[in-house]
């Protein structure tokens, strides 16, 4: 899920540059470390691998049979 965040927030608001979050919200430092890895990722980068993983999540729930 953290790579789905990453991938919209690169897509929609471009670099990560705010800092990051304190000790006391873990769940804003994981989403946080997940956009910032992203580096100089272009909005349009962004866009494609937010589809291609979702190519392949849905990928695995046709092989599964869910």
């Amino acid at each position: 899920m953290l790579r789905f965040y990453s991938y919209y927030k690169q897509a929609t608001a471009g670099r990560c540059q705010g800092p990051r979050p304190g000790f006391w919200d873990p769940i804003g430092r994981y989403k946080w470390d997940a956009w910032n890895s992203l580096g100089r990722m272009s909005k349009e980068e962004a866009m494609e691998a937010y589809v291609a993983e979702m190519k392949k999540v849905a990928q695995k729930v046709t092989e599964r049979g869910i």
